[in-house]
C-alpha cells in the first residue's frame, strides 16, 4: 500500500492527471472550437504514449531483445572489450572523478565473464574524454582501475583511452587488439547500446560475440502503473530514440 501510494502522489503523475482531468472538461463544454482543442488534445495523446510505461518496454525490447541475457564466456573468445559510458568528472569541490553506474555495471559484467572462462583473457577497456579539456583520469583508466579491484590481472588489461565515440571506440580498439593478432572478442556493453556497438567493431572487420547487462526489458508485468504516464518512461523512449537516430546515422557515413 505505501508504495502504491507513493507512485500515486507522484507530482508528474498528478500534474498529468489534473491536465486530462482539464482537457476532458473543455470537451465536454465545448467552451473552445474543436480545432483549438485538437491542437492542444493531441500533443498531449502524445506526451501520453512517450512517457507510458508499457510502450517504453515495448521500444526499448526493439534493441535489447536481440541479445538475451549470456553469462558466459565461449571458449573461442579471445578478448573482453568494454565500453565506457559515463563518468561524474573531478570539481573544485573536491569531488574525485568517479564512473558513472552503466560504466560500473558494464565493468561488473566483465568482470563476471574473465572469472568464468576456463582462464584468464585479456581486457580491453575503451574510452577516453569527451571533452578533452576536463581534468582528471580518462574513463579507460576509471574502469581499469575498477577491474583491478574486481580481480582482473593487470597484465590482462589493455587500456584504449583515446576514443570519444562508439565508432572510435571501434577503430581505437581494433588497432590495439590486432598488435596481439586478436580477431574474436565479446563485447560488452548495456543491452540498449549493443546493436550499434557490434554492426561498428564487425565493420571493422572483427569476430564479435555481444554480450549485453543493465537490461531493462526483459520481464512485462500488468500493473497498472505500467500505463500510467512516468518521467521515466519517457526518459527510456529518449535513449531509444537515440540509438535508432545514431544506426541511422552511422549508416549513412558507412560506419557500420
Amino acid at each position: 500500500m505505501y508504495h502504491f501510494l507513493v507512485k500515486l502522489l507522484d507530482p508528474f503523475l498528478i500534474l498529468y492527471l489534473l491536465t486530462a482531468w482539464a482537457l476532458v472538461n473543455l470537451w465536454c463544454k465545448r467552451t473552445e472550437s474543436r480545432r483549438r482543442l485538437l491542437l492542444v488534445s493531441v500533443p498531449f495523446v502524445g506526451l501520453t504514449l512517450v512517457c507510458m510505461p508499457a510502450v517504453s518496454h515495448l521500444a526499448i525490447g526493439t534493441l535489447e531483445w536481440w541479445y538475451p541475457p549470456s553469462y558466459d564466456r565461449p571458449p573461442e573468445v579471445q578478448a573482453i572489450v568494454v565500453l565506457s559510458s559515463e563518468m561524474h568528472p573531478p570539481d573544485e569541490s573536491g569531488l574525485e572523478a568517479e564512473l558513472g553506474p552503466k560504466s560500473i555495471y558494464r565493468c561488473l559484467h566483465a568482470a563476471k565473464l574473465y572469472h568464468r572462462g576456463d582462464g584468464p583473457c585479456p581486457v580491453l577497456v575503451s574510452g577516453g574524454k569527451v571533452d578533452p579539456s576536463e581534468p582528471g583520469p580518462t574513463l579507460a583508466e576509471l574502469m581499469r582501475d575498477l577491474l583491478l579491484k574486481l580481480g582482473v590481472a593487470e597484465d590482462d588489461l589493455i587500456v584504449e583511452d583515446r576514443s570519444r565515440s562508439t565508432y572510435e571506440n571501434a577503430v581505437e580498439s581494433v588497432s590495439l587488439l590486432r598488435e596481439r593478432k586478436i580477431e574474436t572478442v565479446q563485447l560488452v556493453a548495456d543491452a540498449m547500446d549493443l546493436l550499434r556497438a557490434e554492426l561498428c567493431f564487425r565493420k571493422q572487420g572483427l569476430d564479435v560475440l555481444p554480450s549485453g547487462c543493465n537490461y531493462h526489458a526483459t520481464q512485462w508485468r500488468w500493473r497498472l502503473f505500467n500505463f500510467l504516464p512516468s518521467p521515466g518512461a519517457a526518459k527510456g523512449i529518449e535513449r531509444v530514440t537515440h540509438e535508432w537516430l545514431g544506426i541511422v546515422w552511422y549508416k549513412l557515413k558507412e560506419r557500420i
